[in-house]
């Protein structure tokens, strides 16, 4: 009886060609393309709960400070005078009444006109 006849192996190099390679790169790309889809995922979820990733945090602080340092150097720009006093309360008051009684007294003298007491 004749014996079959057995093909031959392929070499090695061509057989992980052929199928191993399409498997680790199937691989390395669906555990890529999970990973992303977690990481955006969980960044949606904290944005919703109001966290905020660092990095982020960082921007917006940085943001921030170069507004605050911008409106600082328009201010310097300006003349900015400091020695200008503020008046005390008791002061003011006391300016209020003066008017008060300045006003009063034309009013009181223009009255005394209009009715003939003089």
């Amino acid at each position: 009886m004749p014996r079959p006849i057995q093909p031959k192996a392929p070499p090695s190099s061509f057989l992980f060609l052929k199928v191993g390679l399409p498997l680790i790169l199937f691989s390395v790309g669906s555990s890529y393309v999970v990973q992303k889809g977690l990481e955006g995922k969980q960044k949606e979820a904290d944005m919703s709960r109001g966290h905020v990733s660092k990095s982020e945090r960082q921007a917006r602080l940085e943001k921030e400070q170069e507004d605050m340092m911008s409106k600082i150097r328009k201010v310097r720009k300006s003349e900015f005078d400091n020695t200008k006093r503020i008046e005390r309360p008791e002061e003011v008051l006391e300016r209020r009444r003066l008017d008060r009684e300045n006003r009063n007294r034309w009013y009181r003298r223009t009255w005394r006109y209009v009715t003939g007491q003089k």
